[in-house]
């Protein structure tokens, strides 16, 4: 079955009783919250609030449940009766100023990096979670490029998966899996990016401003006291918000791709003009439709499976380069690397702490 996972996100990588309706708000501002991912009590992912801070229906048996949501402290819900839930900001430490000599204008950023990816049915599910550090190197002049080595590159990782199968509950470390990770289909901006200048206006509480396309949400951007962030909605020139990539349909594989959401947040200024140096966190999420038999075979199910998909980074290192360290340090890249938890990283929900511990308890 590991194969047939890799063979699906490989193939997409080259392809491109029932409570209330819950909503989810800044703490705040009361501004709504999207791209909020939520963790069933078992660890799955069961949703995302999108552009309408609107959450899917949730099974009452799926409580308690946790919210993360970049930018914002982790909250758990441990019932289901208030409609309205309030998400706190995180709170940054503000960065020192440092003076960049001219020619080292390459940026080194080193990530550590949550990943979250799961397919489910009716009943069973089969749960990944992964753990990286990473890096990536920015070039910030035109002269300062070699080679688009901007892309993030792995350093090192953890990987963990627990198959929920048939009533049976297994879980498996296993540093060296097949079981692709989708950081390399994660592109992160870097490119400046300018708020809007109505955020500018005095009185202006509700920093939030939203740009629709064919088929929904593009682009929203808001901005509280601590962070300015931007969501970006890959999927919507699509037709009715869904691509379906061809050649998944070809091979049995298909799947309907109908949420996929890019998410920034830089630390806040007075400019109004966000560069990648002022990046905290970022995040990526995905949410489809498996509809092609071999999908559905590999969960044993008959109707269509859903397939979700979380990335967290979080910044834990910069630092500015000569062109010529920058490519002597990309030529070597490091080995026994320390993975760094940053301070404002929420704890893992408890299930997938277990998990960890589980398998971590195995070697």
């Amino acid at each position: 079955m590991k194969r047939l996972f890799t063979f699906i996100i490989s193939t997409l990588l080259f392809s491109c009783p029932i409570d209330a309706q819950k909503r989810v708000i800044d703490a705040t501002d009361h501004s709504p919250i999207s791209t909020a991912s939520i963790f069933d009590a078992s660890g799955n992912m069961i949703g995302f609030t999108w552009s309408d801070d609107v959450l899917a229906e949730i099974p009452k048996s799926a409580y308690p449940i946790t919210l993360r949501c970049i930018g914002y402290e982790q909250l758990v819900i441990e019932r289901p009766e208030n409609k309205v839930w309030e998400m706190t900001p995180t709170v940054y430490e503000l960065d020192e100023v440092v003076i960049v000599p001219v020619k080292r204008n390459v940026l080194k950023q080193t990530f550590y990096v949550r990943e979250y990816f799961s397919m489910s049915n009716e009943s069973d599910t089969v749960t990944f979670f992964m753990e990286h550090m990473a890096e990536r190197f920015v070039p910030t002049s035109k002269d300062a490029k070699f080679g688009g080595k901007s892309s993030l590159r792995i350093l090192d990782s953890h990987h963990y998966s627990r198959y929920q199968l048939s009533g049976n509950d297994s879980i498996i470390a296993n540093p060296e899996s097949s079981f692709p990770s989708m950081l390399s289909v994660f592109d992160l901006n870097d490119k400046e990016v300018i708020a809007p200048a109505s955020f500018k206006e005095p009185g202006n509480t509700n920093k939030l401003h939203e740009e629709s396309d064919k088929s929904g949400i593009a682009l929203i951007k808001k901005q509280n006291a601590q962070t300015f962030t931007m969501i970006k909605g890959v999927l919507s020139e699509g037709k009715k918000h869904i691509v379906s990539p061809w050649p998944l349909k070809l091979l049995g594989l298909t799947m309907d791709f109908n949420q996929l959401y890019a998410t920034h947040a830089y630390h806040v200024n007075d400019k109004g003009i966000y560069l990648p140096k002022e990046l905290t966190e970022a995040s990526f999420v995905m949410e489809a439709d498996g509809r092609g038999k071999y999908l559905r075979k590999a969960l044993n199910s008959e109707k269509p499976i859903k397939i979700r998909t979380m990335i967290e980074l979080y910044i834990v290192d910069r630092d500015y380069l000569s062109k010529e360290e920058a490519k002597k340090e990309y030529k070597n890249k490091p080995t026994n690397v320390k993975f760094v938890i940053p301070s404002t990283v929420p704890p893992l929900n408890e299930a997938t702490r277990c998990m960890v511990e589980r398998a971590n308890a195995k070697k």
